[in-house]
């Protein structure tokens, strides 16, 4: 899992291979004003298409007139959407829904009646007037604004459909945005929780090394003291310099646990055996950072610290398909015959807890997390996620 930077550039709201169609779709959404720009000059185009099939050649034929008329009927509407239009209904978007809505029928019907004119005048200009006589004649008035009356429904349609699209898109984008940053904080919420359980270092480890390093410096043991000081900082330098949002090689992890163990080695001495069964197939596989170390953890504090002699851990790691099995097992006396009860004890099921929690939030439901009692004594921790490399 990758941070996603606060300032990351928008890409689009399609999901789009490189090169396909969708592409250049989200190319044209990335920006708004880019976007407003193209779909303004597309769909004036359009409408002036459908005007020079439908309106202008049936009111004057195919002529030049009427190809005139039809780019002047186009261009008033470009213009009046353009100029008018867009910045009324930028502002009527930032007030309440009372007020947009009253801004926006005011606006509309003005825009429509502006609209009318503009064209009746254009009309009048190439076909000459006597279309306005014959209108005043059968509606018994000569009044303009009630010459211009039959004009404004479909103006008034025109601009409606306009600001139903305009306001449309503008509140798809505003939807979209929220639920962005919304997803986002998710994310960043994800990050934080990954971080806090990453590292959620034991302090008894460190209190227990630290005390044994004590021990050996009081017993003058100044060269065993110092081999733990120099395993001890190796071990928490990777701990600390690895991004807990980021995974390592299963062969980096290995050299990691082996620094752990080794610490722990020195303190228990021959009560602790450690045995390595790795294939060597599994070494280039990516896995969470220390993702073992807390079991490797638990089986120390609660089977092998219990143990007088012979205590024993074993770490596997095999490829079972498309996944990746890991296993750390330990000999302890204490096993409980149901090991899913730790994971409800808030003192002995911390790190298994963070193992399993680690696991839920980095790979959802195709990970597997298993404890499991073994014969005649002991418990396992299991592990399976998919098996992913760098290539």
């Amino acid at each position: 899992m990758s941070t996603i930077p606060v300032d990351a550039p928008k890409t689009g709201p399609f999901i789009a291979a490189p090169g396909s169609s969708r592409e250049w779709m989200n190319w044209i959404f990335a920006d708004k004003a880019r976007m407003f720009w193209i779909l303004q000059i597309a769909g004036w185009l359009g409408f002036f298409a459908l005007h020079i099939l439908s309106v202008s050649t049936f009111v004057a034929g195919r002529s030049s007139d009427s190809l005139l008329y039809s780019v002047a009927s186009s261009l008033i509407g470009f213009l009046t959407t353009s100029i008018l239009a867009r910045p009324i209904y930028r502002f009527a978007r930032r007030q309440g829904p009372a007020l947009l809505l009253a801004i926006v029928l005011t606006s509309t019907i003005f825009m429509a009646v502006a609209m009318s004119a503009m064209k009746a005048q254009t009309f009048g200009f190439l076909f000459g007037n006597g279309w306005m006589d014959l209108r005043g004649a059968s509606l018994g008035t000569t009044n303009y604004l009630l010459l211009i009356v039959p004009d404004l429904p479909v103006n008034l349609f025109l601009l409606g459909s306009w600001a139903g699209f305009y306001f449309g898109v503008n509140y798809y984008l505003k939807l979209r945005s929220e639920m962005e940053r919304a997803i986002f904080s998710a994310r960043l919420a994800d990050q934080a929780q990954l971080k806090m359980l990453r590292y959620q270092l034991n302090p008894h480890f460190l209190f227990n090394t630290l005390n044994a390093i004590s021990t050996l410096v009081l017993e003058q043991d100044g060269k065993q003291a110092n081999s733990m000081l120099t395993q001890l900082s190796a071990f928490l330098r990777y701990s600390l310099d690895n991004d807990p949002l980021q995974k390592t090689t299963l062969a980096e992890e290995v050299r990691a646990l082996e620094l752990y163990l080794t610490i722990e080695k020195t303190r228990f001495a021959d009560r602790l055996t450690v045995t390595f069964d790795i294939d060597e197939d599994t070494l280039g596989a990516y896995v969470p950072s220390l993702i073992l170390q807390p079991a490797i953890e638990n089986a120390i504090k609660y089977a092998i610290a219990q143990m007088e002699a012979g205590g024993k851990i074993r770490i596997t790691a095999k490829r079972e398909g498309g996944m990746l099995a890991m296993t750390v097992c330990d000999n302890g006396p204490n096993a409980p015959e149901d090991p899913n009860a730790l994971l409800d004890n808030v003192k002995t099921g911390v790190g298994l807890v963070n193992m399993r929690d680690r696991l839920g939030y980095l790979y959802q439901d195709r990970a597997q997390f298993q404890l499991r009692h073994v014969e005649p004594q002991g418990m396992c921790v299991s592990l399976r996620l998919p098996f992913e490399t760098r290539g």
